[in-house]
């Protein structure tokens, strides 16, 4: 008879093969931030990470040896010690170089210009063929994105009344919650651009008030951030800035309309910190007409959105590549001005403008995020696959990446996702209280011999395990493969020989393979929506490895002894 551990060698290799799709799939792609290059818009200016615990004497010493002039990048970039500084262009690349092999600097990049990505035009719902392309009346039987905070990262938003700007007029009963302009370095992100306004209107312009047109998810918050000039451009690292800001500062979702054609670990880091802390954050793929997606579109953080026009066909102008994920109605206005997408802006004057562009596209993802969040989901991998899988499919993949966003059917599916969450833990709680009831029984009636505790115990550990863990690795996170894996639990039947410890774990495993088939059965599992038949594998394997780990376990414990 061969040996436990013959299957235990057994099971791990075939768990190891199951996840190499996944792991490739996953690697460091396209969306990854590159080294950066040398040439950039703004010659002459560079944009410094410092390490947090950076002290006032190591920028002292930074600034003799290398002769630049430091200065914090606004008066919010101080914790994380981001600065900036004017330099000659002939000596920036040397200067670069150097700083980023010092001990105190995290990333040193050259100052790089952003700027919008739109089509403006010039000068109400039945007009908004967008909104009824992707369904978004029965969405609003679901979800509205209620109290949901929205960042709008870009030229500022018509919100209020001051020397720059005034309330856009149909913004009257939009909420807004307090935001910052990294341009003139106040708290009065307004716009003088138009178009900040025109994606906030997309996202939540006041709706249903007998005014203009509608916002996709008109009850969630608007924070307006500027970091986009009246010409419509803006720094690295105004943009890295405003990112940590948002995250900080309560948003949930933020929205980006701009980007550039290189990338830039500045912003990329703001990213990573911004989604660490569970934040989705939505961009446009860009206007390029062509492949090759922008950032921060590309970064693996983000949602790289495309742009289709009223037929469900990639518009023109888009950008298209591997990092698209979803795409949006942007408008396209080679089929006629109506085409394009109309909200209420304030350029040239305060009205209603019909624009086109990725620019266009991406805030109605950010809006059906915010949908999705207050209809209960909230990890931002989760979100982004709730978004896929609910999509309406169409090829190829690297112009429409999981299909056409479908607003309705994303609500639906947020809705199942919190649902079997909750569902699973009454479930949970319900075999808590029976055993606790069989538990009763047997000492009233002095019934002897074994008693479940110990089982039910580790099969409500088995469902709601994978999830605890998810949460707090992130749902689509690689390091999640060990949340929806019996890797752990198999190396504990590898090690049990009592009966009672094999039958702990037996129970367990049922546990785990009772989720993992609740999940297919409602498509949720995390990496389904991104990868497909390879997550299916991964988790199929499992659940056969589990199967198999049961059956020994039962065996085993048969011969074993107490």
């Amino acid at each position: 008879m061969r040996s436990p551990l013959y299957f235990v060698r057994f099971a791990l290799l075939a768990l190891v093969l199951a996840a190499l799709p996944i792991l490739w799939a996953g690697r460091s792609g396209p969306g990854q931030p590159a080294p950066a290059t040398a040439g950039t818009a703004n010659p002459g200016r560079i944009v410094v990470d410092l390490k947090d615990d950076a002290s006032p004497q190591a920028v002292a010493d930074l600034e003799s040896r290398y002769r630049l002039d430091l200065a914090l990048n606004s008066v919010h970039a101080d914790e994380e010690k981001l600065m900036k500084a004017a330099i000659d262009p002939a000596q920036e690349a040397s200067v670069l170089a150097a700083l980023r092999s010092e001990p105190a600097v995290e990333f040193a990049e050259p100052e790089r210009t952003y700027t919008a990505y739109f089509t403006p035009d010039d000068p109400r719902f039945k007009e908004q063929w967008n909104f009824k392309l992707i369904r978004a009346e029965k969405a609003w039987d679901i979800a509205r994105g209620k109290d949901v905070v929205v960042a709008v990262i870009d030229t500022g938003v018509a919100f209020e009344n001051d020397d720059r700007c005034y309330l856009a007029q149909d913004f009257h009963q939009t909420r807004f919650v307090k935001g910052y302009d990294f341009i003139h370095d106040d708290e009065h992100p307004n716009d003088d651009h138009g178009h900040g306004t025109h994606v906030a209107g997309t996202i939540a312009e006041s709706t249903d008030n007998g005014e203009g047109v509608a916002g996709l998810a008109f009850e969630a918050r608007i924070m307006p951030i500027k970091v986009l000039s009246r010409f419509g451009t803006g720094t690295n690292g105004d943009i890295a800035d405003a990112i940590r800001f948002a995250a900080d500062s309560g948003a949930k979702v933020i929205n980006m309309s701009l980007g550039s054609p290189l990338p830039d670990l500045i912003v990329a880091s703001a990213c990573a910190y911004a989604h660490k802390k569970g934040v989705v954050i939505v961009c446009a793929a860009g206007n390029g007409g062509g492949e090759g997606v922008g950032f921060p579109a590309a970064y693996k953080e983000c949602i790289a959105v495309s742009s289709v026009g009223p037929t469900g066909e990639l518009a023109p102008y888009s950008s298209w590549g591997k990092p698209v994920a979803i795409a949006a109605p942007g408008g396209d206005k080679t089929k006629g001005e109506e085409y394009g997408i109309l909200q209420n802006t304030v350029a040239p004057t305060d009205g209603y403008y019909s624009f086109q562009g990725t620019s266009m596209a991406s805030p109605h993802v950010a809006a059906a995020a915010a949908l999705a969040i207050s209809a209960g989901v909230s990890d931002p991998d989760e979100v982004k696959a709730v978004l896929q899988k609910s999509a309406r499919p169409k090829s190829p993949a690297n112009q429409y990446g999981a299909g056409i966003l479908d607003a309705a059917a994303a609500c639906q599916e947020a809705r199942a996702a919190s649902g079997a969450g909750r569902a699973k833990a009454g479930l949970s709680f319900l075999l808590g209280l029976a055993c606790l009831g069989i538990g009763q029984l047997r000492r009233k009636y002095g019934i002897s011999g074994g008693y479940p505790v110990a089982a039910t115990a580790a099969v409500i550990l088995g469902l709601l395990l994978p999830g605890i863990f998810g949460s707090l690795v992130g749902f689509g996170s690689l390091l999640n493969l060990l949340g929806y894996s019996v890797a752990l639990p198999l190396l504990l039947f590898s090690a049990a020989s009592s009966r009672s410890a094999l039958g702990f774990i037996a129970a367990l495993v049922s546990g785990f393979i009772v989720n993992f088939l609740w999940e297919i059965a409602l498509g949720l599992t995390p990496f389904a929506a991104a990868l497909g038949w390879q997550a299916l594998i991964w988790l199929a394997t499992n659940i056969l490895v589990g199967i198999g780990m049961v059956i020994a376990a039962v065996k085993r414990g048969r011969l074993a002894v107490r």
